[in-house]
This record gives structure tokens, sequence and C-alpha cells, in this order.
């Protein structure tokens, strides 16, 4: 039976190539390696299958902890609304393994529910990718951001669907302006449809023209022209969402629009707001510091104009969230505006999907709440599917409670819709580092440097992990071919620290040190990179005074303290256990507190 290209068992359709199951409440994820667990299971109908057998299959190379296929197990239940004291689904068989308790129907032998008449090359394919390739500007009119904006919120609003692989913006910004034909990105991306399209301006007046293309078979599945004013844009994207997912025979929620809601609409925006929303929407897509604040003012403007439109309001406070992570800003101070401006977005709408993952990753980096960070990111990419954001971030949360395989899965998932981003791949590399598999990190963050030769943060942790991999030449090599840049250049010498001690010279790397120190009592130094460097040097008491100011900073790099490598020679010390172990529930006075001075910040002039 062909169960890859999707099964029926129950009232649940699985999606093994998604890696989804589809119910009633709607689609779950589900990692590939529980989903391989369910594929075996369905290729012995109700024959119970050992533990062993399961493994062997899944897990070929013998690389398996002892709870891996528990754990599987677990998560296939919880998709599937299964008790394992009743089983419905799955029954354990005691002494020697599980097996379904339902038969299994491959989808192909399942009566289709009736659909509207399409072009037989516009049905839905199992497994399907679809990118939303940038619009162009084609007037001299054109406001840049226009075609820009458009182009990101119909592929957020596209992530929404069911059955569908939507690749990431950033994959699809690598061919702005590119003469790659459509089998060329085909070819890159693993892509099977295209939406290309084209905006014509005149001052607040659009036309906008858009085409799905099969690129197998290079033919046009749909195509659409609309006319209107600025302020139509929003319903313009809706109404192109729903023309190419009823083209694909793909399943897009209605109730959600252009933010990347579920649920209800926000309020249309007039012509000057949506200009100032896709502009800060253009300027956070550049990802630098200035630009970031800029993209505030923006939405501060848009929430002046527009208070109830949601997607402002949760896209100032990623913004927010993103200065405090690249240290640009003091969490201290910011951290309770950032909570009260998501607060509000999700009070509007509390089925946002990108406020959900951003509160996530509040949780997950401030809180140290890993088990509520977990709930609103799984909930995220319920209502967006490949939104890759909160795939990455949920990566995190498994790798942070050492679940490693779930890690590289939630990786994997990423990397299926945005693998020409650098970040993903860079990230790939730090997520097999903390694993402690130092020649897949190189292999990865090679990989990020092919997609961007000069992306520094990828040089310096490649240097890094040649430097743990034993090959101490090339990690030399490529640290000196990256800097440093002037003498004050903290990420180079925290690095040279790193690499140095990984190649057995702690002498070099103390210098290193002693030079980031220097630094420090000039002008601030991220407190994580001095206990790195510290710890590097030997320095133990330095590495833990560090340490604990990176805890008063709020450092948004202490999730993963006990994973990093560079702690590792301070891990049984009594100080490092204490600042490592989980942090207790805020109690409820605290949290009440945070929610008063939150909601003073939203409605003072910081919170406008």
């Amino acid at each position: 039976m062909a169960l890859e290209k999707g099964f029926r068992i129950g009232t649940r359709e699985v999606l093994p190539l998604q890696g989804r199951i589809l119910g009633p409440a709607g689609a779950q994820h589900v990692e590939p390696k529980a989903m391989q667990v369910l594929l075996e299971l369905a290729r012995h109908g109700g024959e119970p299958c050992s533990r062993r057998q399961i493994e062997e299959v899944v897990w070929p190379r013998g690389f398996v902890s002892e709870d891996a296929l528990t754990r599987c197990v677990r998560q296939l239940r919880r998709a599937l609304g299964d008790d394992p004291r009743t089983p419905a689904y799955i029954e354990t068989i005691a002494t020697r393994g599980y097996r379904l308790c339902l038969p299994v129907q491959p989808l192909s032998a399942v009566p289709a529910a009736p659909l509207a008449p399409a072009a037989p090359a516009a049905a839905a394919r199992a497994g399907a990718s679809l990118i939303v390739l940038p619009f162009r500007q084609v007037s001299a009119q054109a406001e840049a951001f226009v075609a820009e904006g458009l182009t990101e919120l119909l592929n957020l609003r596209l992530c929404a669907l069911q059955g569908v692989r939507i690749l990431s913006r950033t994959t699809a910004l690598r061919f702005a302006g590119s003469s790659a034909t459509l089998a060329e990105i085909a070819a890159q991306t693993g892509a099977d449809w295209a939406v290309e399209g084209t905006v014509i301006q005149a001052g607040d007046r659009l036309q906008v023209i858009a085409r799905l293309v099969d690129v197998r078979s290079d033919a046009h599945a749909w195509a659409g022209d609309y006319t209107g004013t600025l302020q139509d844009l929003i319903e313009v994207q809706n109404e192109i969402a729903e023309r190419i997912a009823t083209a694909i025979h793909a399943r897009l929620a209605t109730d959600r629009d252009a933010g990347g809601h579920a649920g209800r609409s926000p309020p249309s925006l007039a012509a000057q707001p949506l200009r100032d929303y896709l502009r800060g929407r253009h300027l956070m897509s550049r990802r630098t510091v200035p630009a970031l604040r800029e993209a505030i003012t923006a939405f501060a403007a848009v929430g002046s104009a527009a208070p109830d439109f949601a997607p402002a309001w949760a896209s100032r406070a990623e913004c927010e969230l993103m200065l405090m992570h690249y240290g640009a800003a003091d969490p201290v101070e910011l951290l309770a505006i950032c909570e009260g401006h998501l607060q509000r977005a999700l009070a509007l709408d509390p089925d946002l999907g990108i406020g959900l993952s951003l509160r996530g990753a509040l949780r997950f980096f401030f809180a140290l709440d890993f088990d509520a960070s977990e709930r609103d990111l799984r909930r995220a990419l319920t209502l967006l599917p490949s939104y890759s954001l909160a795939m990455v971030q949920l990566a995190s949360v498994a790798a942070v409670t050492h679940r490693f395989d779930e890690a590289g899965a939630w990786m994997a998932q990423a990397l299926l819709v945005d693998p020409l981003d650098v970040g993903v791949n860079m990230n790939l590399g730090d997520h097999m580092m903390l694993q402690r598999r130092w020649a897949d990190a190189v292999q990865a963050l090679q990989r990020a440097l092919e997609l961007a030769p000069t992306h520094r943060p990828s040089q310096l942790r490649l240097a890094w992990a040649l430097a743990l991999d034993g090959q101490a030449l090339a990690a030399r090599a490529a640290l000196a071919a990256c800097g440093p840049q002037g003498e004050a250049d903290t990420a180079w010498l925290e690095h040279a620290a790193l690499i140095e001690a990984a190649c057995g010279r702690a002498d070099i790397a103390a210098a290193h040190h002693e030079a980031l120190v220097r630094i420090a009592a000039q002008r601030r130094v991220s407190a994580w990179s001095l206990a790195r460097a510290a710890a590097a040097a030997g320095r133990r008491d330095e590495a833990l005074a560090a340490l604990e100011t990176a805890v008063q900073e709020r450092s948004t790099s202490l999730p993963f303290l006990r994973v990093t490598p560079a702690f590792e020679a301070l891990h049984g010390d009594p100080r490092f256990e204490a600042l490592a172990a989980p942090r207790p529930p805020r109690n409820e006075v605290h949290a009440r507190r945070e929610r008063a001075e939150s909601r003073r910040a939203t409605t003072t002039g910081l919170g406008k």
C-alpha cells in the first residue's frame, strides 16, 4: 500500500509527507520519527509490532535512547486524541510492543469529497509545496514596500493552508530580481507550485495581477487581475489566497486574514495606516537594529490610527523582542512594554498565529517556562502550519529539555519550508553543536556559508565547530579569515578564546579573555560572552560571576545554559547547578504586578 501518500484510521487522516494528522479538532503536527513509528504500525495493520522491530526500522543506525520510542508513541496518542488506559488507536501489548486498534485505509481508496471542477493539473498532491515569488512593481510611482508587503502578507496568509507546504518568504526573496526559470527555482527549493505577480501603483490606485503556475508542466492553473485602492490591498490578498486554495484543492479557513490571523477579522485600514503597516513589515524583515527601531515607529503610528488592528501590536512586540535578543535593548527596561503590546494584540485576537508564536518565544527566553512555550508554539503551528519561526523555536524548546531527536525533527521541518535561509541553516549548526555532533555542525555551517559567504556569525561558529571537531589548523584559518575587525571586536575575541581552548591552548584563550575584560571596562559587553570566554580560559570564578550577571540582565541565552558546550567544565559545581536549575513559577502577586505594569505601559506614550 502507498501509505506514505496518506491513509485514514478511524476519524483521522494521516499525511506522513506533511507530518500531520487531520481530525475533527484540526491538524496536529507530528515529528518525523513519530510519524515513521505510525507508518510502521500501519504497515502491519492490526498485528503487533515489537519494540525492537520498530526501532530497527525507525532508527536503523542504532542510535536510539531507551525512551525514544515511548516518547514517539506518547506524541502519537496526543495527536490522535487517544487514551492509553482505554486505547482506540494504539494499544500497548505487554512485553511485546504495540499495535493499531483500527484498520488502515489508503487515501487513494477513500472516496473523495465533492470538489469544485478544476483542471486535472490543479489537483492537490500529497506533500506538495508552494512558493510565493516576490511581486514586481512595474510603475515609476510605485512604493517599493507595497509590492514587498503584499508578497509577505500573501505568504503569511497561505501559511494557513492545510496539507501544502508554503516555502518561507526569506527563501523566496533569494529570487528577487533573479533570471532563474521556474524549473531552476523548483530544483533549488522543491516547489511544486509558484505564485507570481505584479503591482502597478499610481498614488492610492492599484492594479494587482497574480498567477499560479504548476512548475511541473509550466501551465497556468489560475490567474487574477484586481483593480482598486491601496486600502483594498488586504481584501485583494485574501481573495488571491482563496483562489489559490481552490485551484490546488487545499483547505484555507475563511476566517483567517492577512496578518496571520485565525478568528475574528481586524478592522480594515485606511491608506496611510496601511502604508505604515507595510513599511513596518518591510523594515522588520531587514533584521538590523536601525531598521527595527524605525519599524517600531511605523507600527506605533498604525496603533494610534487603528488601535484595534492586532497585527500591528504583535509586530511591534516582535521588533522589541529582536532588539532585546540582539543586545540592543535592556530586557529589564523593555520586556514589560513588549509583553504589554503582545497582550493587547492577543486580547484583540486570541488566535493570532504570529502573536501566539511570539508569546511562546517570550515564555521560552524570559520566563523559562518551556511547557507553556511549547503549548503556544504548537497552537501557532495549528493555525499556521508552515510558519518556520515557530518550528525553529520548538526545536530550541526540545533541545533545552534534552529531546534532541525532536529538536532535529523540528529543524528538518523548518528547512523544508525555508531551505535557502542562512539563519535557519546556521541554527541547524547550533543545534548540532548542542548535541556534540561536531562534524554535522561543520556541514550545516558550511551550507549556511554557501548561501551567504560573508555571514560573519556563521563564519565564527564554523571556526569553533572545526576546533571542537579536532581540526585545529582549519579552525584557526577560518577564524583568521573573518577578523578581527578592529581591536574591540568582542565577537571575534570571544570565539578566539573558545577556539584556542578547544585546540588545547588555554594560555592563548586566557589572553583573549583578558582583552575582552579590558573592553568591558570601557563599554558594555554581553555577560554571556564574558562567561563563555572565561570558562574557555579555565577561569571558573569569573565565568560564574559573569553568568550571575547574565541572569540579572535576563540574557536570552540563559535557556541554553546547561546544553552549551562552553560550560561543560562547570557542570557539577554547586554554583553552576544553582544557576542552571529550573526557575520556580512566578507567584501570583508578582504576576499581578507585572500585568499592572504592562497595562500602564500600554496607556502611556510608550504603549501607543
